[in-house]
């Protein structure tokens, strides 16, 4: 269903319910249409946001994207705020630009080079009717060309970053009631993310090949870790045997309530 078909089918269900409202007033059902009309349009909203979130988006075969340009600078640092519903991060993004992201209403990007340093903001509005992406999905495509700096911020989601193909050297993620999962960079010396995380359900998968060091909050509601790969040291930490010694290894910093994680 494109943009365009789910902003009629939104709007029409919407019309067809306050004319449904002002009908039971006319036949003396109700007194006041406009107090009923608005907690059935919030009932819509919510249905939408939730649908989006939770139900998997079909694939879209063609779908336009907004590019942004390296404009030749030698790192790329990206700060993503996302409202609700579902986003994907991997690598992608053609020759010469920094980045792809779908198009569509909700979405603003903009960007500034200083020095050698491109930096990019993407705002991306709830993926549901009558706003968001073609398929439902916000798709970012980043570039592995240069060293990059990812911030992502976002609300009640489903999110699948997977960083093993870019040259992530520092990630932040903070993410409110929602379904992660994340995939850590394969090739990078040294890479940092932390993640700050409500009530979600985190799926961490490390890349074969990559060493880890792993902070988990001690109050974490559950935890799953492939001790087998990372043993535990105490207090938390989790670590693999060859981490000091390793070519690409990862440290990962997990915070706040988070109630699920699987690390393996």
């Amino acid at each position: 269903m494109s943009s365009s078909q789910r902003w009629l089918l939104f709007w029409g269900t919407v019309l067809l319910w306050l004319g449904l409202c002002f009908l039971l007033k006319a036949l003396g059902v109700i007194a006041d249409p406009l107090g009923y009309f608005w907690p059935g349009f919030l009932l819509l909203a919510g249905v939408g946001l939730l649908l989006s979130a939770f139900i998997p988006a079909r694939p879209v075969v063609g779908e336009e994207v907004t590019v942004v340009d390296l404009q030749g600078a030698r790192q790329v640092s990206v700060e993503v705020e996302h409202g609700v519903g579902q986003m994907e991060v991997t690598g992608g993004a053609p020759p010469g630009a920094a980045l792809t992201v779908s198009r569509g209403a909700g979405l603003k990007v903009s960007s500034r080079l200083e020095g050698d340093r491109l930096a990019v903001k993407v705002e991306c509005g709830p993926s549901f009717a009558p706003v968001g992406p073609e398929g439902g999905v916000w798709r970012l495509r980043l570039t592995d060309e240069v060293p990059l700096t990812l911030s992502l911020e976002s609300g009640a989601s489903q999110i699948r970053l997977d960083l093993q193909d870019l040259p992530v050297t520092y990630g932040k993620l903070e993410a409110g009631a929602s379904r992660v999962t994340l995939i850590p960079p394969a090739r990078v010396p040294n890479a940092l993310l932390d993640v700050d995380a409500g009530a979600a359900a985190l799926n961490v998968q490390i890349p074969e090949g990559v060493a880890a060091r792993i902070r988990l909050k001690d109050d974490l509601a559950a935890r799953t870790v492939d001790q087998s790969r990372f043993p535990p040291l105490g207090g938390g930490v989790y670590q693999s045997p060859d981490y000091d010694s390793a070519t690409y290894r990862v440290e990962i910093n997990l915070e706040a309530g988070v109630s699920s994680v699987h690390i393996r």
